[in-house]
Protein backbone atom coordinates (compact mmCIF):
# COMPACT_ATOMS: atom_id res chain seq x y z
CA UNK A 1 0.00 0.00 0.00
CA UNK A 2 3.30 2.43 0.88
CA UNK A 3 4.36 1.44 -2.78
CA UNK A 4 1.00 2.17 -4.52
CA UNK A 5 0.28 5.87 -2.54
CA UNK A 6 3.99 6.76 -3.45
CA UNK A 7 3.18 6.08 -7.46
CA UNK A 8 0.38 8.59 -6.49
CA UNK A 9 2.41 11.15 -5.28
CA UNK A 10 4.93 10.74 -7.83
CA UNK A 11 2.58 11.32 -10.51
CA UNK A 12 1.04 14.33 -9.35
CA UNK A 13 4.12 16.15 -8.94
CA UNK A 14 5.68 15.14 -11.87
CA UNK A 15 3.54 17.60 -13.75
CA UNK A 16 4.36 20.75 -11.86
CA UNK A 17 8.42 20.17 -12.54
CA UNK A 18 10.68 21.31 -15.21
CA UNK A 19 11.42 18.76 -17.91
CA UNK A 20 14.29 18.05 -16.84
CA UNK A 21 13.46 17.07 -12.83
CA UNK A 22 10.21 15.17 -15.25
CA UNK A 23 12.75 13.07 -16.93
CA UNK A 24 14.54 12.38 -13.97
CA UNK A 25 11.79 11.04 -11.73
CA UNK A 26 9.96 9.26 -14.70
CA UNK A 27 13.37 7.13 -15.06
CA UNK A 28 13.42 6.27 -11.19
CA UNK A 29 9.92 5.33 -11.18
CA UNK A 30 10.54 2.90 -13.87
CA UNK A 31 12.81 1.66 -11.40
CA UNK A 32 10.64 1.20 -8.77
CA UNK A 33 7.37 0.32 -10.79
CA UNK A 34 8.86 -0.74 -13.97
CA UNK A 35 6.33 -0.33 -16.79
CA UNK A 36 3.34 0.32 -14.44
CA UNK A 37 1.71 3.63 -15.86
CA UNK A 38 -0.70 6.02 -14.58
CA UNK A 39 -4.73 5.98 -15.63
CA UNK A 40 -7.17 8.66 -15.37
CA UNK A 41 -9.55 7.52 -12.39
CA UNK A 42 -11.19 10.92 -11.66
CA UNK A 43 -12.99 12.55 -10.31
CA UNK A 44 -14.35 13.96 -13.17
CA UNK A 45 -18.23 15.42 -11.22
CA UNK A 46 -16.42 18.28 -10.78
CA UNK A 47 -13.49 20.71 -13.19
CA UNK A 48 -10.78 22.84 -11.55
CA UNK A 49 -9.05 26.26 -11.43
CA UNK A 50 -8.77 27.71 -15.01
CA UNK A 51 -6.17 30.90 -15.34
CA UNK A 52 -6.83 32.12 -18.58
CA UNK A 53 -8.77 32.02 -21.86
CA UNK A 54 -7.31 32.51 -25.24
CA UNK A 55 -9.80 33.03 -28.51
CA UNK A 56 -9.27 32.25 -32.09
CA UNK A 57 -8.56 35.56 -33.40
CA UNK A 58 -10.99 34.72 -36.48
CA UNK A 59 -12.43 31.13 -36.14
CA UNK A 60 -14.73 31.27 -32.86
CA UNK A 61 -15.19 27.58 -33.04
CA UNK A 62 -11.30 27.67 -31.67
CA UNK A 63 -10.55 28.17 -27.93
CA UNK A 64 -7.67 27.39 -25.73
CA UNK A 65 -7.40 27.89 -21.71
CA UNK A 66 -4.96 27.73 -19.35
CA UNK A 67 -5.73 25.48 -16.20
CA UNK A 68 -3.55 26.60 -12.73
CA UNK A 69 -2.42 22.82 -12.81
CA UNK A 70 -3.81 20.88 -15.68
CA UNK A 71 -2.09 22.10 -18.69
CA UNK A 72 -3.85 23.48 -21.73
CA UNK A 73 -6.75 22.46 -23.38
CA UNK A 74 -8.26 23.21 -27.25
CA UNK A 75 -11.68 22.72 -28.40
CA UNK A 76 -12.07 22.73 -32.28
CA UNK A 77 -16.10 22.65 -31.80
CA UNK A 78 -17.26 26.50 -29.70
CA UNK A 79 -16.29 24.97 -26.60
CA UNK A 80 -18.60 21.52 -27.01
CA UNK A 81 -15.86 19.61 -26.04
CA UNK A 82 -11.89 20.03 -25.53
CA UNK A 83 -8.74 18.05 -25.37
CA UNK A 84 -5.33 18.16 -23.52
CA UNK A 85 -2.55 20.06 -25.78
CA UNK A 86 0.57 20.04 -23.05
CA UNK A 87 0.43 17.08 -21.40
CA UNK A 88 4.57 16.27 -21.78
CA UNK A 89 5.03 19.68 -20.14
CA UNK A 90 4.56 22.01 -16.95
CA UNK A 91 1.05 21.73 -16.00
CA UNK A 92 0.88 25.51 -14.20
CA UNK A 93 -0.22 27.80 -16.97
CA UNK A 94 -0.27 31.70 -16.70
CA UNK A 95 -1.25 32.97 -19.79
CA UNK A 96 -2.01 31.75 -23.59
CA UNK A 97 -1.55 33.77 -26.67
CA UNK A 98 -2.76 32.90 -30.68
CA UNK A 99 -0.30 34.64 -33.45
CA UNK A 100 -2.66 37.19 -35.14
CA UNK A 101 -0.49 36.56 -38.01
CA UNK A 102 -0.82 32.56 -38.29
CA UNK A 103 -3.46 31.83 -35.87
CA UNK A 104 -4.02 28.00 -37.50
CA UNK A 105 -0.62 27.35 -36.31
CA UNK A 106 1.74 29.13 -34.09
CA UNK A 107 0.45 29.40 -30.55
CA UNK A 108 2.34 30.87 -27.40
CA UNK A 109 2.36 29.30 -23.23
CA UNK A 110 3.60 31.48 -20.94
CA UNK A 111 3.60 28.92 -17.64
CA UNK A 112 3.67 29.84 -14.00
CA UNK A 113 -0.24 31.15 -12.54
CA UNK A 114 -0.30 34.56 -12.06
CA UNK A 115 -3.04 34.79 -9.39
CA UNK A 116 -0.99 34.14 -6.95
CA UNK A 117 -2.84 32.51 -3.81
CA UNK A 118 -0.51 30.74 -1.25
CA UNK A 119 -0.85 26.79 -3.03
CA UNK A 120 0.22 28.24 -6.71
CA UNK A 121 2.76 26.12 -8.72
CA UNK A 122 5.78 27.78 -10.59
CA UNK A 123 6.78 27.84 -14.68
CA UNK A 124 9.87 26.75 -16.15
CA UNK A 125 9.41 29.78 -19.29
CA UNK A 126 7.28 30.53 -22.36
CA UNK A 127 6.77 28.28 -24.97
CA UNK A 128 5.41 27.86 -28.78
CA UNK A 129 4.03 25.77 -31.06
CA UNK A 130 3.73 26.26 -35.01
CA UNK A 131 1.73 23.30 -35.38
CA UNK A 132 -1.69 23.99 -33.90
CA UNK A 133 -0.10 23.05 -30.39
CA UNK A 134 0.77 19.77 -31.82
CA UNK A 135 4.04 19.78 -30.57
CA UNK A 136 5.99 22.55 -28.36
CA UNK A 137 9.11 24.01 -27.79
CA UNK A 138 10.57 25.67 -24.73
CA UNK A 139 11.75 29.15 -25.87
CA UNK A 140 13.71 30.21 -23.09
CA UNK A 141 13.14 32.76 -19.71
CA UNK A 142 12.94 29.29 -17.86
CA UNK A 143 13.55 31.50 -14.32
CA UNK A 144 10.86 33.63 -14.91
CA UNK A 145 8.41 31.54 -12.37
CA UNK A 146 5.34 32.80 -13.82
CA UNK A 147 4.38 34.96 -17.31
CA UNK A 148 1.48 37.16 -17.01
CA UNK A 149 1.33 38.39 -20.87
CA UNK A 150 2.28 37.60 -24.62
CA UNK A 151 2.01 40.12 -26.80
CA UNK A 152 2.91 39.20 -30.71
CA UNK A 153 3.34 41.80 -33.31
CA UNK A 154 0.78 42.00 -35.39
CA UNK A 155 2.79 43.23 -38.19
CA UNK A 156 5.91 40.05 -37.71
CA UNK A 157 5.48 37.06 -35.96
CA UNK A 158 9.21 37.31 -35.03
CA UNK A 159 8.33 39.99 -32.81
CA UNK A 160 7.06 39.16 -29.42
CA UNK A 161 6.90 40.35 -25.93
CA UNK A 162 6.22 38.67 -22.61
CA UNK A 163 5.46 40.29 -19.25
CA UNK A 164 6.84 38.19 -16.54
CA UNK A 165 5.37 38.26 -12.84
CA UNK A 166 8.18 36.45 -10.88
CA UNK A 167 8.53 34.62 -7.69
CA UNK A 168 6.24 34.87 -5.04
CA UNK A 169 8.63 33.83 -2.37
CA UNK A 170 11.56 35.99 -2.97
CA UNK A 171 13.49 38.76 -4.70
CA UNK A 172 14.85 37.61 -8.58
CA UNK A 173 15.82 39.60 -10.95
CA UNK A 174 14.08 38.04 -13.90
CA UNK A 175 11.08 40.08 -13.40
CA UNK A 176 10.08 42.59 -16.23
CA UNK A 177 9.08 42.94 -19.91
CA UNK A 178 11.17 40.93 -22.20
CA UNK A 179 11.44 40.87 -26.00
CA UNK A 180 12.58 38.38 -29.08
CA UNK A 181 12.82 39.95 -32.80
CA UNK A 182 13.30 36.01 -34.32
CA UNK A 183 10.45 34.40 -32.90
CA UNK A 184 12.09 33.32 -29.59
CA UNK A 185 15.35 32.46 -30.44
CA UNK A 186 17.05 35.03 -28.11
CA UNK A 187 15.07 37.44 -25.47
CA UNK A 188 16.37 40.68 -24.39
CA UNK A 189 14.83 42.78 -21.01
CA UNK A 190 13.52 45.38 -22.07
CA UNK A 191 12.10 47.16 -18.96
CA UNK A 192 12.50 46.28 -15.31
CA UNK A 193 12.09 48.30 -12.04
CA UNK A 194 13.34 46.04 -8.99
CA UNK A 195 13.43 42.57 -7.55
CA UNK A 196 10.69 42.51 -5.99
CA UNK A 197 8.04 43.78 -8.66
CA UNK A 198 6.74 42.73 -11.77
CA UNK A 199 4.90 42.52 -14.71
CA UNK A 200 1.18 42.40 -13.61
CA UNK A 201 -0.51 42.78 -17.17
CA UNK A 202 0.65 43.90 -20.48
CA UNK A 203 -1.72 44.78 -23.34
CA UNK A 204 -1.39 46.40 -26.47
CA UNK A 205 -2.92 49.27 -28.86
CA UNK A 206 -5.03 47.53 -31.12
CA UNK A 207 -4.89 50.41 -33.93
CA UNK A 208 -1.21 50.94 -32.99
CA UNK A 209 1.45 47.82 -32.00
CA UNK A 210 3.92 50.41 -30.67
CA UNK A 211 1.51 51.58 -28.08
CA UNK A 212 1.57 49.25 -24.82
CA UNK A 213 0.04 49.38 -21.24
CA UNK A 214 2.31 47.38 -18.57
CA UNK A 215 1.04 47.28 -14.63
CA UNK A 216 3.87 46.25 -12.82
CA UNK A 217 2.90 45.15 -8.98
CA UNK A 218 5.56 45.46 -5.41
CA UNK A 219 4.32 41.62 -3.86
CA UNK A 220 5.64 39.70 -1.39
CA UNK A 221 4.50 36.05 0.08
CA UNK A 222 6.02 34.78 3.18
CA UNK A 223 4.69 31.42 5.07
CA UNK A 224 3.26 33.42 7.73
CA UNK A 225 2.00 36.89 5.48
CA UNK A 226 1.32 38.33 2.32
CA UNK A 227 2.30 41.74 1.46
CA UNK A 228 0.61 43.44 -2.09
CA UNK A 229 1.55 47.14 -2.86
CA UNK A 230 3.99 49.81 -2.07
CA UNK A 231 5.85 52.50 -3.82
CA UNK A 232 7.11 51.11 -7.20
CA UNK A 233 3.58 49.66 -8.04
CA UNK A 234 2.63 51.43 -11.21
CA UNK A 235 1.07 51.66 -14.69
CA UNK A 236 3.05 52.63 -17.62
CA UNK A 237 2.49 53.26 -21.13
CA UNK A 238 4.85 53.00 -24.28
CA UNK A 239 4.22 54.88 -27.39
CA UNK A 240 7.49 53.50 -29.16
CA UNK A 241 7.09 49.40 -28.95
CA UNK A 242 8.81 49.32 -25.60
CA UNK A 243 12.15 51.41 -25.96
CA UNK A 244 10.41 54.36 -23.26
CA UNK A 245 7.69 53.69 -20.45
CA UNK A 246 6.53 56.55 -18.71
CA UNK A 247 4.05 56.42 -16.18
CA UNK A 248 0.22 57.58 -16.49
CA UNK A 249 -0.80 58.08 -13.04
CA UNK A 250 -2.69 61.78 -13.60
CA UNK A 251 -5.99 61.04 -12.09
CA UNK A 252 -4.67 58.55 -9.65
CA UNK A 253 -4.42 58.60 -5.87
CA UNK A 254 -1.59 59.04 -3.90
CA UNK A 255 0.36 56.50 -1.83
CA UNK A 256 1.29 53.26 -2.87
CA UNK A 257 -1.14 51.14 -4.99
CA UNK A 258 -1.20 47.43 -5.44
CA UNK A 259 -1.92 45.09 -8.20
CA UNK A 260 -3.83 47.24 -11.24
CA UNK A 261 -5.79 45.45 -13.72
CA UNK A 262 -5.53 47.21 -17.19
CA UNK A 263 -7.74 47.16 -20.29
CA UNK A 264 -7.61 48.41 -23.71
CA UNK A 265 -11.12 49.01 -25.32
CA UNK A 266 -10.89 47.30 -29.16
CA UNK A 267 -13.28 49.24 -30.71
CA UNK A 268 -11.92 52.38 -29.47
CA UNK A 269 -8.46 52.36 -28.12
CA UNK A 270 -8.83 56.05 -26.86
CA UNK A 271 -10.99 54.30 -24.10
CA UNK A 272 -8.95 53.05 -21.51
CA UNK A 273 -10.15 51.13 -17.76
CA UNK A 274 -8.14 50.21 -15.08
CA UNK A 275 -8.83 48.88 -11.36
CA UNK A 276 -6.45 49.93 -8.47
CA UNK A 277 -5.93 48.71 -4.99
CA UNK A 278 -5.21 51.39 -2.70
CA UNK A 279 -4.21 52.47 0.73
CA UNK A 280 -7.31 54.38 0.86
CA UNK A 281 -11.03 52.49 0.31
CA UNK A 282 -12.80 55.17 -0.96
CA UNK A 283 -9.90 55.19 -3.77
CA UNK A 284 -10.24 51.72 -4.61
CA UNK A 285 -11.55 50.45 -7.79
CA UNK A 286 -12.41 51.64 -11.64
CA UNK A 287 -10.79 54.28 -13.08
CA UNK A 288 -11.63 55.53 -16.88
CA UNK A 289 -9.75 56.83 -19.29
CA UNK A 290 -11.44 58.42 -22.53
CA UNK A 291 -7.62 59.91 -23.78
CA UNK A 292 -5.23 56.88 -23.98
CA UNK A 293 -4.32 57.62 -20.42
CA UNK A 294 -3.45 61.14 -20.29
CA UNK A 295 -5.99 61.80 -17.59
CA UNK A 296 -8.20 59.02 -15.56
CA UNK A 297 -11.92 59.26 -13.91
CA UNK A 298 -11.94 57.34 -11.12
CA UNK A 299 -16.29 55.90 -11.31
CA UNK A 300 -16.90 52.48 -9.44
CA UNK A 301 -15.61 50.92 -6.18
CA UNK A 302 -18.07 48.24 -5.62
CA UNK A 303 -16.86 45.09 -3.82
CA UNK A 304 -16.91 42.84 -6.81
CA UNK A 305 -14.36 45.34 -8.05
CA UNK A 306 -11.94 45.31 -5.45
CA UNK A 307 -12.38 42.08 -3.52
CA UNK A 308 -8.39 40.19 -3.24
CA UNK A 309 -6.89 41.40 -6.45
CA UNK A 310 -3.97 39.37 -6.35
CA UNK A 311 -6.29 36.82 -7.19
CA UNK A 312 -8.97 38.74 -9.39
CA UNK A 313 -7.23 41.00 -11.61
CA UNK A 314 -8.60 40.94 -15.27
CA UNK A 315 -10.63 43.57 -17.48
CA UNK A 316 -12.83 42.28 -20.44
CA UNK A 317 -14.31 44.97 -22.86
CA UNK A 318 -16.78 43.73 -25.39
CA UNK A 319 -14.88 43.96 -29.12
CA UNK A 320 -17.40 46.09 -30.20
CA UNK A 321 -19.13 48.40 -27.50
CA UNK A 322 -16.73 50.15 -25.25
CA UNK A 323 -19.16 50.79 -22.87
CA UNK A 324 -19.49 46.91 -21.89
CA UNK A 325 -17.10 45.67 -19.75
CA UNK A 326 -16.45 42.63 -17.63
CA UNK A 327 -14.94 42.03 -14.45
CA UNK A 328 -13.69 38.76 -12.40
CA UNK A 329 -13.88 38.30 -8.86
CA UNK A 330 -15.67 36.27 -6.32
CA UNK A 331 -18.75 35.90 -8.80
CA UNK A 332 -17.84 38.28 -11.28
CA UNK A 333 -19.49 41.52 -12.69
CA UNK A 334 -20.63 43.28 -15.84
CA UNK A 335 -21.26 47.12 -16.78
CA UNK A 336 -22.98 48.82 -20.05
CA UNK A 337 -22.77 51.65 -19.55
CA UNK A 338 -18.88 52.30 -19.25
CA UNK A 339 -18.16 51.36 -15.64
CA UNK A 340 -20.71 53.54 -13.66
CA UNK A 341 -23.04 50.62 -12.29
CA UNK A 342 -22.25 46.70 -12.47
CA UNK A 343 -24.70 44.01 -12.08
CA UNK A 344 -23.44 40.21 -11.38
CA UNK A 345 -23.31 37.79 -13.56
CA UNK A 346 -25.20 34.74 -13.77
CA UNK A 347 -25.28 31.12 -11.38
CA UNK A 348 -21.54 29.54 -11.70
CA UNK A 349 -18.71 28.53 -9.29
CA UNK A 350 -17.13 31.03 -7.39
CA UNK A 351 -13.60 33.35 -7.96
CA UNK A 352 -13.87 34.05 -11.80
CA UNK A 353 -10.36 34.82 -13.22
CA UNK A 354 -11.04 35.48 -17.19
CA UNK A 355 -13.86 35.96 -19.33
CA UNK A 356 -13.36 36.05 -22.97
CA UNK A 357 -16.16 37.74 -25.05
CA UNK A 358 -16.82 35.91 -28.85
CA UNK A 359 -15.11 37.71 -31.51
CA UNK A 360 -18.13 37.17 -33.92
CA UNK A 361 -21.30 37.48 -31.56
CA UNK A 362 -20.67 39.67 -28.07
CA UNK A 363 -23.83 37.45 -26.68
CA UNK A 364 -21.23 34.42 -26.13
CA UNK A 365 -18.94 34.53 -23.63
CA UNK A 366 -16.40 31.97 -21.50
CA UNK A 367 -15.59 32.01 -18.10
CA UNK A 368 -12.74 30.59 -16.46
CA UNK A 369 -13.71 29.93 -12.92
CA UNK A 370 -11.92 28.07 -9.74
CA UNK A 371 -14.51 25.38 -10.78
CA UNK A 372 -13.60 25.02 -14.63
CA UNK A 373 -14.74 26.83 -17.66
CA UNK A 374 -18.46 27.88 -18.16
CA UNK A 375 -19.89 28.95 -21.21
CA UNK A 376 -23.05 31.48 -22.01
CA UNK A 377 -25.25 32.60 -25.62
CA UNK A 378 -26.66 35.64 -23.46
CA UNK A 379 -23.36 37.66 -22.11
CA UNK A 380 -23.88 35.85 -18.37
CA UNK A 381 -27.18 35.72 -17.60
CA UNK A 382 -27.33 32.24 -17.64
CA UNK A 383 -24.13 29.69 -17.85
CA UNK A 384 -23.21 25.74 -18.23
CA UNK A 385 -20.30 24.27 -17.06
CA UNK A 386 -17.70 22.32 -19.58
CA UNK A 387 -17.95 19.11 -18.09
CA UNK A 388 -15.32 16.99 -20.40
CA UNK A 389 -12.37 19.21 -18.41
CA UNK A 390 -10.77 17.31 -15.31
CA UNK A 391 -8.84 20.04 -13.61
CA UNK A 392 -9.03 19.52 -10.29
CA UNK A 393 -6.28 20.12 -7.94
CA UNK A 394 -5.37 17.53 -5.24
CA UNK A 395 -3.66 19.15 -1.81
CA UNK A 396 -3.09 15.48 -0.57
CA UNK A 397 -3.81 11.85 -0.95
CA UNK A 398 -4.86 8.51 1.10
CA UNK A 399 -5.94 4.88 0.98
CA UNK A 400 -7.55 2.61 2.90
CA UNK A 401 -6.99 -1.03 3.28
CA UNK A 402 -10.51 -2.18 1.39
CA UNK A 403 -10.85 -4.90 -1.52
CA UNK A 404 -10.48 -2.83 -4.21
CA UNK A 405 -9.00 0.03 -1.89
CA UNK A 406 -10.33 3.69 -1.87
CA UNK A 407 -8.54 6.93 -2.73
CA UNK A 408 -9.38 9.78 -0.70
CA UNK A 409 -8.55 13.42 -0.96
CA UNK A 410 -9.08 17.49 -0.89
CA UNK A 411 -9.19 19.38 -3.87
CA UNK A 412 -8.64 23.36 -3.98
CA UNK A 413 -12.00 24.93 -3.92
CA UNK A 414 -14.13 21.62 -4.95
CA UNK A 415 -14.84 19.78 -1.61
CA UNK A 416 -13.11 16.47 -0.54
CA UNK A 417 -13.73 13.53 -2.25
CA UNK A 418 -13.18 9.53 -2.03
CA UNK A 419 -13.60 6.96 -5.29
CA UNK A 420 -12.92 3.40 -5.48
CA UNK A 421 -9.63 2.07 -6.92
CA UNK A 422 -11.16 -0.10 -9.10
CA UNK A 423 -14.93 -0.71 -10.27
CA UNK A 424 -17.00 -3.38 -12.84
CA UNK A 425 -16.76 -1.47 -16.25
CA UNK A 426 -14.37 1.17 -15.12
CA UNK A 427 -14.44 3.90 -12.60
CA UNK A 428 -17.34 6.49 -13.44
CA UNK A 429 -18.53 9.68 -11.90
CA UNK A 430 -21.07 7.87 -10.22
CA UNK A 431 -18.36 6.03 -8.30
CA UNK A 432 -16.80 9.18 -6.47
CA UNK A 433 -19.05 10.08 -3.35
CA UNK A 434 -18.54 13.88 -1.23
CA UNK A 435 -17.36 14.00 1.77
CA UNK A 436 -16.95 17.71 2.09
CA UNK A 437 -16.98 21.21 0.29
CA UNK A 438 -15.16 24.99 -0.49
CA UNK A 439 -11.42 24.22 0.04
CA UNK A 440 -10.93 20.55 0.78
CA UNK A 441 -7.29 18.79 2.54
CA UNK A 442 -6.43 15.61 4.45
CA UNK A 443 -9.22 13.31 4.17
CA UNK A 444 -8.45 10.05 6.44
CA UNK A 445 -10.39 7.13 6.61
CA UNK A 446 -11.85 5.99 9.75
CA UNK A 447 -10.51 3.01 11.40
CA UNK A 448 -13.65 1.36 12.43
CA UNK A 449 -16.35 3.50 10.81
CA UNK A 450 -18.38 2.85 7.28
CA UNK A 451 -17.52 5.21 4.59
CA UNK A 452 -21.16 6.90 4.68
CA UNK A 453 -19.93 8.28 8.22
CA UNK A 454 -16.67 9.65 6.96
CA UNK A 455 -17.00 13.51 7.23
CA UNK A 456 -14.43 16.02 6.23
CA UNK A 457 -14.95 19.05 9.02
CA UNK A 458 -11.85 21.70 7.82
CA UNK A 459 -13.69 23.62 4.84
CA UNK A 460 -16.34 24.22 7.78
CA UNK A 461 -14.19 25.29 10.78
CA UNK A 462 -11.32 27.16 8.41
CA UNK A 463 -13.88 28.17 5.05
CA UNK A 464 -11.30 29.61 1.82
CA UNK A 465 -8.34 30.54 3.82
CA UNK A 466 -5.95 32.35 1.41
Amino acid sequence: MKNILKLFLTVGLISYLPSQAQEEIILKGKELFGDLSARQIGPAIMSGRISDIANHPTNNKIIYIGAAGGGVWKSSDGGASFSPIFDKHIQSIGCVTVDPNNPDNTIWVGTGEPWTRNSVSIGDGIYKSTDGGLNWNNMGLPKSDRITSIIVDPRNSDVVWAGVLGALWGDSEDRGIYKTTDGGKTWNKTFYVDQTTGCADLVIDPSNPDIMYASFWEFRRTAWSFNSGGNNSALYKTIDGGKTWNKIHNGFPKGQLGRIAIGVAPSNSQILYAVLETEQDKDKGLYRSDDSGATWKHLNSDFELVVRPFYFSRITIDPRNPDILYKGGLRGSISRDGGKTFKPLGNMHADIHDITVDLHDSNRIYVATDGGLYRSWDSGNTLDIVKNLPLSQYYHLSLDNEEPYNIYGGLQDNGSWYGPSKSDGGIEARDWHSVGYGDGFRVLKHPTKKLSTVKCKGPKIFGDII
